[in-house]
């Protein structure tokens, strides 16, 4: 097949990439790559590589490595040249660019590449939350990958990451992939459950005895979920709550963690690195006091269904035969 390049549109794309997915139906992998191979230099030649139709020839590309089972690096490759060219052309919290982060967080951590994991998964969350699609499926199933990769480097950031893919993840069956990974991460990381404080700050209890990460979720102005969180040893959460009940108080989680500090009138503010601060009203504060009560107390509120249990995720059947298999 060949594609002239005054009439690389989209739809010449689609038709190049119909045309590797026959040829690998027919057997015949390497022709099918090789044909991507040549749209990518075609649209590089033409456009450049910072255009919107040599992302599309890129993403196509890095999706037919993934069918063909090419070496990670050339996946990674493939997808951060569609990021780069989807980011300059159309932004990046278009659905383009988002998809390709999240491809860009499986294939990492595939590769064990953990820090390249972290940093495309949370690029393709704040891309999400950007469009107000930070609560779907499809957000939980970047947290899952989030939540593995966060473990993997000691991170706190793992219990909340790991709470979100679980409940986020709940309406997809046993069998689906991002399932199956988001109940691995959230049984290896304690079964964390999640007390909101604000629409943005939250506790996040898990383990026993029970540990607590204060977390905060902030979209930064390039679009990326910016996210600070600090986790507390339940020793170092039992001592934070004992000091806040009684103010004045002021207490450093760590050095470069954040602090709580007492506000005139019964109210309070959460400080995170980098100056960013949470304000909270009396009420809020009330209940950041509640929640710590709470998380440190080791109930489990709404935890794991038992074996005979129905599933959580509305299949209909048993859990042992679901979800918990």
């Amino acid at each position: 097949m060949t594609v002239d390049l005054a009439e690389l549109r989209p739809e010449a794309i689609e038709a190049a990439d119909a045309r590797a997915l026959a040829l690998l139906a027919d057997g015949q992998p390497d022709e099918a790559v090789s044909l991507l191979r040549g749209i990518v230099h075609r649209a590089v030649t033409k456009h450049g590589d910072e255009d919107l139709l040599t992302g599309m020839a890129q993403s196509r590309l890095a999706e037919m490595l993934r069918r063909t089972g090419a070496p990670e690096a050339e996946q990674l490759a493939a997808l951060t040249d569609a990021i780069k060219a989807f980011s300059a052309s159309v932004g990046p919290s278009d659905p383009q660019t988002t998809a390709a982060f999240g491809r860009l967080a499986h294939v990492a951590l595939a590769a064990q590449a953990v820090e390249i994991a972290v940093t495309a998964g949370m690029q393709a969350i704040g891309g999400l939350q950007a469009r107000g699609e930070g609560e779907t499926p499809e957000a939980g199933g970047i947290y899952a990958v989030l939540a593995i990769a966060a473990a993997a480097r000691r991170s706190p950031a793992a219990p909340g990451a790991a709470e979100r893919a679980y409940r986020l993840t709940a309406a997809a069956g046993g069998d689906d992939a991002d399932r199956r990974r988001a109940l691995a991460a959230w049984r290896s990381l304690g079964q964390p459950r999640r007390i909101p404080i604000t629409d943005e700050l939250s506790l996040v209890a898990f383990g026993a005895p029970p540990q607590v990460v204060v977390e905060l979720d902030h979209v930064a102005q390039d679009g990326a979920l910016d996210q600070h969180t600090h986790g507390l040893r339940s020793e170092a959460a039992r001592a934070l709550r004992e000091q806040i009940m009684s103010p004045p108080f002021a207490y450093r989680a760590s050095a470069g963690g954040f602090e709580v500090v007492s506000r005139s009138g019964g109210a309070a503010a959460v400080r995170f690195e980098r100056d960013l601060e949470v304000v909270l009203e009396p009420a809020e504060f009330a209940v950041l006091r509640a929640g710590l009560a709470e998380a440190l107390s080791g109930g489990r509120g709404g935890g794991e269904p038992g074996r005979n249990d129905p599933c959580s995720c509305g299949s209909g059947q048993k859990y042992k035969r679901c979800c918990g298999r």
